[in-house]
């Protein structure tokens, strides 16, 4: 009785790559919209506005805030550019891609006292298991969608800011993993599998079609953490944009960094090891740099294979180690690191 749903690429790079993701789109928005009369455009500016603010900060109740709700009505200030992409013969609408300037969306949030989470999040492989009415389950690739769920789960995940992807299902999946493994959430076999795509995270969820509606099991699996959830609902977009909404808040709960006028910057002491190729170094700072809590980087010294560093954040101690896994570059050296000072192992 389970018919299973895995999905899709949603990001395309070769996956010994695919670590950590820079999302680029945050403070862009894809609107559809039936014409491109002025009135239509200025409500899509609105909503595109609302939904880059949920995707920057991970709080999906912002417009609660006084100071996003008042901003809201004045949407088009904060607009960067925007184009309409001509309707196809099989569609009937525009589509309306806006780009929001980065600065002015900060120094909103900023202003609201409202965290914001960076544009480097953590990898999520999705496992996705599918049951219809008949009882009929099967594994479905990359390429396939029953119910448009598959088109769903990426259209939310990008809306959301969630770097998302799904298992290819070739033949080399289809030998190692069986549909029970991903309904029973079997992670030693799945967690296994799931390496060739370097996930910092797994999603694993089975969803169960009834005559009356739809019901879903979901665990999410990040360092060792895992949440459960159990969601049922009428159709399955419902489900999928709760479950998606859970993801969310989950992480930007570990990875928003709240940046506030008083709030003093540390400065934490890095010596990491395993620099032996040439451009290790050059990566590491670079690698640094982009995570969100670190201001500023400095060289400190270059011994043999290690360096030390100077690191100034914003944030906690425990809110820079968070962003430091993202990516699984740096091993943490736990029984060397104390205090401010940190020990890690540079991984290739």
């Amino acid at each position: 009785m389970k018919k299973l749903l895995v999905v899709i690429v949603l990001i395309c790079f070769p996956f010994h790559l695919a670590l950590a993701v820079k999302v680029s789109s945050l403070y862009q928005a894809e609107i559809a919209v039936a014409s491109q009369a002025s009135d239509e455009r200025e409500q899509a500016i609105k909503d595109g506005f609302l939904q880059v603010l949920m995707k920057v900060s991970g709080h999906a109740q912002i417009e609660k805030n006084p100071l996003i709700h008042s901003n809201l009505k004045r949407a088009e200030y904060y607009v960067q550019e925007f184009s309409y992409q001509i309707p196809s013969t099989s569609a009937s609408q525009y589509l309306l891609q806006i780009h929001y300037n980065i600065n002015d969306v900060n120094r909103l949030l900023k202003r609201a006292g409202i965290s914001s989470w960076g544009q480097n999040r953590p990898l999520i492989l999705v496992w996705l298991a599918f049951t219809d009415k008949e009882d009929t389950r099967e594994i479905i690739g990359n390429e396939e969608s029953t119910m448009n769920i598959l088109d769903y789960m990426k259209q939310q995940a990008k809306n959301t800011g969630l770097p998302f992807i799904f298992p290819m299902m070739d033949v080399e999946d289809m030998n190692r993993i069986s549909v029970d493994n991903v309904i029973e959430k079997s992670l030693p076999i799945l967690k296994d599998v799931s390496k060739r795509y370097a996930p910092d995270a797994l999603l694993i969820g089975h969803l169960q079609q009834h005559d009356d509606g739809f019901e879903s099991e979901w665990q999410f699996v990040l360092n060792g953490e895992q949440w459960d959830w159990s969601i049922s609902g009428i159709t399955a977009k419902h489900i999928i944009s709760s479950v998606i909404s859970e993801v969310g808040q989950t992480l930007s709960k570990r990875y928003t960094v709240k940046v506030v006028d008083h709030a003093s910057p540390i400065w934490l002491k890095l010596e990491v090891t395993n620099i032996t190729q040439r451009d290790d170094l050059v990566q590491l700072i670079h690698y640094l740099k982009q995570l969100t809590p670190v201001s500023q980087v400095q060289l400190l010294q270059v011994s043999g294979n290690s360096v030390k560093l100077s690191v100034l954040i914003q944030g906690s101690l425990v809110t820079f180690q968070q962003h430091a896994s993202i990516g699984k570059r740096l091993i943490p050296s736990s029984s060397e690191s104390s205090g401010n000072q940190l020990v890690y192992e540079w991984a290739h």
